[in-house]
């Protein structure tokens, strides 16, 4: 006869009688009454169909079939032990697989040195890591985290902020050589402008804080021939000559430093910064290798986003 999971405590309950050789003591161990104690073995008597105990004054003796469930019940008591060790170890040991999404140039840049440092003081961890620019469901993709940038929409996963992603604007010396005047926001709606889109979002709408005094906010909705969903590909396109670029400074690489690039509009800053999370499925228990990917990234990306 198949047992029910309800009996499974049932059969923990009777290898604990055996065990300690009466009701009275399986039950001040087990830390319930002893009537209880008697009611589940009772109960599982009744499901199997036969009695597992013959019982006098002085002790307790297994019946034929009683022998028979004991096997079982060590192997189901072994069974339970087993999975309370895998899970005592998910939550204690980091090792394993880690499923990691991330957008394609900031996980290039950004990621991908931190997890080799990770890697690095985590040995027994593996790292499958998918650059893509898409959204990614976590759930149906079976991924640990994904590190997103910008800000979220309501969703049952958890996000941890990890850092924000400093803007800067610029263009090559060749383009401003041939483009009309560049002194103020406004100026931009007579440029040509390299923006990321993707079927979901356009990022064409850049706001700007005046350095002096007044602090006046300016925002303008540039356009231009050019919108690219690679952030990549876009400072490529601006190496180009094609247009002004808002993107983030840790794409530019050397580009600022050797003049290919040039920042434009020093006397505004751009009034917002791009935030970047670490986004993880809801879960009562994290396992460790995921845990301490997360406090690495918590503590180490704010300094990798600001290029110290």
């Amino acid at each position: 006869m198949a047992l029910e999971n309800e009996n499974m405590q049932g059969l923990v309950l009777f290898s604990h009688i055996h065990k300690l050789g009466s009701l009275s003591a399986a039950a001040q161990v087990l830390g319930i009454s002893r009537s209880s104690v008697s009611k589940q073995l009772a109960a599982l008597e009744r499901k199997i169909g036969s009695r597992l105990f013959n019982r006098t004054t002085r002790k307790i003796v297994l019946t034929e079939v009683g022998e028979q469930v004991l096997k079982e019940a060590h192997k189901v008591e072994r069974a339970l032990q087993t999975i309370e060790h895998i899970s005592e170890d998910s939550q204690q040991i980091i090792a394993g697989n880690l499923n990691i999404s991330c957008a394609s140039a900031q996980g290039r840049i950004h990621l991908v040195p931190l997890l080799a440092k990770f890697l690095k003081l985590h040995p027994k961890v593996n790292i499958n890591l998918q650059l893509e620019d898409r959204f990614v469901d976590m759930v149906a993709e079976n991924m640990d985290i994904s590190i997103r940038i910008g800000y979220l929409p309501d969703s049952t996963l958890i996000a941890r902020k990890i850092g924000d992603l400093a803007g800067i604007l610029c263009a090559s010396p060749e383009y401003l050589h041939n483009a009309p005047p560049l002194h103020k926001p406004q100026d931009l709606l007579q440029h040509s402008c390299l923006f990321y889109r993707n079927t979901k979002l356009a990022m064409n709408q850049w706001s700007f804080i005046a350095n002096d005094k007044d602090s006046s906010e300016d925002s303008v909705t540039v356009s231009g021939p050019l919108s690219i969903n690679d952030p990549g590909a876009l400072v490529s396109a601006a190496l180009e000559h094609t247009g002004v670029l808002l993107t983030e400074k840790g794409l530019l690489g050397d580009t600022l430093k050797n003049g290919t690039l040039v920042t434009v509009l020093p006397d505004y800053q751009l009034r917002d910064s791009l935030p970047i999370y670490a986004v993880y499925p809801e879960r009562e228990f994290i396992p460790a290798k995921t845990r301490a990917l997360l406090n690495f990234l918590l503590a180490e990306m704010p300094a990798a986003l600001r290029g110290d």
